[in-house]
């Protein structure tokens, strides 16, 4: 919630929120690391789409699986999965010329629709999962969870979460600044981990209600779904898994749209403002997604999940950074109109655009005490033929919490020794009302 906090009070989208703390130029380079993260998601989310639309059309037209397949196995995909996500693309499309006013009714349907399919999945899971009961997916008898373990299986659990959470950490700015009032923004995203802990849970029991009825784990929805119609193919049964299919459908188009094309289109308008706006950024996120080929990156969905989660621990640093100059460095009192000046006057220009601070010191410093202690881990948990001891595997378990508190005391340390005069004399001189009432007259200056 806090990181989206000079968005929700100064108005400020993420690209422009990192100058306070890298400068106009430095700040490039932390941008560039959130697009090709918007990029790689966007992409693989796409993909999931796809797999989605996929599950309609067969329950729609069972004979889609007698087209033969010529695409070659090694690519990730078969004939029919990529017509479905030609579709999904297709229709995915226009709501990216959406503007963000209008794009919020696409998460409304996205949201409510989702949750209800996924109760109604869920229901169904465990009320009809027979004499088996929940498998070993709730309580794994075969290899139990001894002394210490126990603990640091809940630390990595928690930093797993942490981690998944980086991406839409980082994006949160970008849509605060568009709160009439703090509270618009702050009381849906208090309310909102209850539901998405409670989406979790669904999903824990509805792969545990039907492991053995099916065989396997299915954590994949498509997968669920069409092992539902190849048990069953009977008309009530197509109905049913058409009508699952689309909730999600509905609900991972809004989320592709509003959780990844949007912030990559804002980071990519942010470097080339003249040329590129948000939307032809959008556009941009969208099909540069399509080159990262999505389908080959999930054919190896847990390499590629580990790979991802573990890049938060390079991502950590650049929330602490930011969190600690906005809210102590800076004390909230952030003049805006320097952030959209290249003016060497202004307070956030620092050393030719680039604060030395975050990328000399805090940044060869930070990243050698905040990073390497995590990369034997890390390696570890991309390859687990690599060993590493106990210690420093459960030392990268606390990589989403040490990461950035490393960074956000090393950014303190440094600005307190070498402190940037126009800002101090800035921040003695004004309080937080004062720069929230410059926001709103600058805003009205090029509204008119």
């Amino acid at each position: 919630m806090v990181i989206g906090f000079p968005g929700l009070y100064h108005h400020i989208s993420f690209p422009v929120a990192t100058r306070i703390a890298w400068g106009f130029y430095g700040s490039i380079f932390v941008v560039l690391n959130r697009i090709i993260l918007s990029i790689v998601w966007c992409g693989v989310q796409s993909w999931q789409g796809g797999l989605m639309t996929y599950v309609c059309l067969r329950a729609i037209w069972p004979g889609i699986d007698n087209l033969h397949n010529t695409i070659p196995e090694k690519t990730g995909m078969n004939l029919q999965q990529f017509i479905g996500f030609v579709v999904y693309f297709v229709i995915q499309l226009p709501f990216v010329f959406l503007n963000p006013s209008r794009l919020r009714y696409l998460t409304y349907i996205g949201s409510v629709s989702g949750c209800i399919v996924q109760v109604i999945v869920a229901g169904w899971a465990c009320a009809t999962m027979g004499p088996g009961g929940f498998g070993d997916v709730i309580a794994d008898e075969a290899s139990p969870l001894v002394g210490s373990q126990v603990p640091w299986v809940g630390v990595y659990s928690i930093s797993v979460t942490i981690s998944s959470m980086i991406a839409g950490a980082l994006s949160t700015c970008d849509y605060t600044r568009f709160a009439k009032r703090p509270a618009s923004a702050l009381c849906p995203q208090a309310v909102g981990f209850v539901p998405a802990w409670g989406s979790n849970i669904l999903g824990i029991l509805t792969v545990a209600a039907t492991q053995q009825r099916y065989g396997d784990r299915l954590w994949s929805v498509a997968q669920l779904l069409t092992a539902m119609q190849n048990t069953n193919p009977a008309t009530e049964t197509r109905v049913a898994v058409f009508f699952a299919a689309f909730g999600f459908f509905l609900s991972q188009i809004s989320l592709n749209v509003m959780g990844n094309t949007f912030s990559g289109g804002t980071d990519i308008a942010s470097l080339l403002p003249k040329y590129i706006n948000i939307r032809r950024g959008q556009l941009f996120t969208v099909f540069l997604g399509l080159v990262i080929n999505p389908w080959y990156l999930l054919s190896g969905a847990t390499i590629f999940v580990s790979v991802m989660s573990a890049y938060a621990v390079f991502l950590q640093p650049f929330i602490g950074i930011l969190l600690a100059h906005y809210f102590v460095v800076q004390k909230r009192r952030i003049k805006v109109s320097d952030l959209y000046t290249l003016d060497s006057q202004g307070i956030y220009w620092y050393t030719c655009g680039v604060n030395w601070r975050s990328v000399l010191a805090v940044c060869a410093y930070l990243w050698v005490a905040a990073v390497a202690p995590h990369i034997p881990g890390f390696l570890m948990t991309v390859n687990p033929s690599i060993k590493v001891s106990t210690g420093v595997l459960q030392l990268y378990y606390l990589s989403s919490m040490t990461g950035f508190l490393i960074a956000f005391s090393l950014t303190v340390v440094l600005h307190s020794i070498f402190p940037v005069k126009a800002q101090s004399m800035y921040i003695y001189s004004s309080t937080f009302d004062f720069t929230r009432e410059e926001v709103e007259d600058y805003i009205k200056q090029y509204e008119r």
